[in-house]
């Protein structure tokens, strides 16, 4: 007898039952196996949520920080707080801050009779590349280059554009990573007001 046959008469020896039980066997590793899969993706949607619904719940007060402005002047946060405030985050060199920035000047020429302060703070940029960039879009806010990125550290900025919407207690209320539009300047500067 070879081994085919051995492994043949082995397997014609196993009844009925022990094949039931094989087969319930799989099944529960199955629904165990897909019951962690879910547990998973439960877990994994709470950590991501969990962040967002911090932000909107614990929420930070603005640093204290002073601009010097490109035309020489300096700006001290204490000096405006307890007004609403954007601090828009940007770079000459940088494709969508160039995209938002018509936006952001069409605003803040609305929201200047509503009180808002707007503020730009370019970071690792050149002075004279801001300035050509401050003139092609026709900017009438006070902009600073931020040449030590102490600014761009106290509020924690990794990327830019970055904006941040400040309301009148000091108090950031949400902060947008990415271009921003009209529509979203416009909703979160009226949930300043």
């Amino acid at each position: 007898m070879d081994i085919a046959d051995t492994v043949g008469a082995g397997v014609g020896i196993l009844s009925p039952r022990f094949y039931k039980l094989l087969l319930a066997a799989s099944l529960a590793g199955l629904l165990i196996a897909a019951g962690i899969a879910v547990l998973l993706v439960i877990q994994q949607d709470a950590d991501t949520e969990t962040p967002s619904r911090s932000r909107s719940t614990v929420k930070e007060f603005a640093p204290d920080f002073t601009l010097t402005s490109i035309d020489g002047g300096s700006l001290r946060y204490g000096e405006i707080k307890g007004k609403p405030i954007l601090v828009n985050f940007f770079a000459s060199w940088c494709l969508p801050c160039r995209e938002e920035m018509p936006a952001i000047e069409r605003i803040a020429r609305e929201y200047k009779a509503k009180g808002v302060v707007f503020l730009g703070v370019a970071v690792d940029d050149t002075e004279a590349k801001m300035r050509e960039f401050l003139t092609r879009f026709d900017v009438s806010f006070p902009v600073g280059l931020d040449s030590g990125a102490t600014i761009q550290k106290s509020f924690g900025v990794y990327g830019i554009p970055t904006t941040y919407f400040i309301d009148r207690q000091g108090v950031i209320n949400y902060f947008h990573a990415g271009a921003v539009t009209e529509e979203l300047l416009r909703h979160e500067l009226d949930k300043l007001l």
